[in-house]
């Protein structure tokens, strides 16, 4: 399988490592603006040949898939005009800034008959795929949920390391990590009641900083239910994100991958392939046995409902014309 990579940033790299480390994939064009820096990218990290944009590489067009690693704003374009050209996608969270868009995502793909993953990474962590395997067995039943996203991010961020030149939405970003999170850990079910707090705009970015959404949790299979709380803030400077469930058999916090309880740790991540690399080996499998990957459009639809409601309370509430 030949990839297109649509970016050159941090999350690039993890892909490009993870994709490079797995057998009969070949990393074929990388793509960047600027030609330099494709060109620096291709050259550190084995791919074939650099673009300066995604209509160009498909002019040539002799790859079979394209990850989508840019600033959010483009996730959705980029996406659609990829399954337009007939290539599958693995797109980074989130995969659109509205419902709307991510419905016509997955009609585009139903249409083409391709493959669309999106990289909710953290479903393939250790500590989360137990706590899932428990409440799907019947073993765990929960009852309150509290997830946190936590960190400091009221602009630009420029270090050694890394250079993020734009402010992810706390809500479409981070909420979009957290709701699937909770999602995730309870299984199918309705959520009934939300309730969505976001705070005023920050004044460079006409955008909250601060969220909270409340909403029951019930199954369609049993009829329990199930309280959930989830935080966001890019306000924090103390950083926090994990999930704390309170259950009948058990109170369980899983936290950057490891479950733990009051006892101690339960499952954490052991030696072999990272989260990235399981991912990214489920998206490579999938587009090669012609089935739906692990996450695919449906599977992120009810996060991003939960989303939108949130967003056009924050626009009903800011005088914001929802139609624009």
């Amino acid at each position: 399988m030949r990839i297109c990579m649509v970016g050159t940033g941090r999350m690039a790299v993890s892909h490009s490592r993870a994709l490079a480390s797995l057998p009969d994939v070949e990393l074929h064009t990388v793509i960047n603006p600027r030609l330099e820096h494709a060109d620096a990218f291709r050259a550190e990290h084995g791919y074939a040949r650099g673009a300066t944009s995604l209509g160009a590489a498909l002019d040539d067009g002799a790859f079979d898939a394209v990850v989508v690693t840019t600033p959010n704003a483009l996730h959705a374009a980029q996406t659609m005009t990829a399954l337009r050209a007939g290539k599958h996608v693995l797109c980074e969270i989130p995969l659109a800034l509205s419902l709307a868009e991510t419905v016509e995502i997955g009609r585009l793909a139903q249409k083409h008959d391709l493959r669309v993953m999106v990289c909710h990474t953290e479903r393939f962590e250790a500590g989360r795929t137990e706590l899932r395997r428990r409440v799907a067995a019947g073993a765990f039943h929960p009852l309150q949920v509290t997830a946190r996203f936590h960190m400091l991010r009221r602009g630009e961020i420029r270090t050694e390391q890394a250079h993020h030149g734009w402010v992810d939405s706390v809500l479409w970003h981070h909420g979009c990590h957290t709701v699937d999170g909770v999602m995730d850990i309870l299984g199918p079910h309705r959520a009934r009641d939300l309730c969505a707090h976001l705070g005023p705009a920050w004044p460079s970015l006409d955008a909250p900083l601060d969220v909270t959404l409340q909403w029951r949790a019930v199954s369609p299979i049993t009829g329990d239910d199930a309280l959930v709380q989830v935080s966001l803030s890019h306000n924090a400077h103390w950083g926090q994100h994990d999930y704390f469930v309170i259950g009948l058999e058990d109170t369980l916090l899983a936290d950057h991958g490891v479950l733990r309880n009051h006892e101690g740790v339960i499952a954490e991540r052991a030696d072999g392939p990272n989260r990235v690399q399981l991912q990214d080996a489920e998206f490579v499998a999938a587009v090669r046995e012609g089935r739906a990957p692990a996450v695919d459009v449906e599977a992120v639809l009810p996060t991003m409902r939960i989303l939108q409601a949130a967003w056009d309370v924050w626009l009903t509430d800011n005088g914001v014309d929802k139609s624009t």
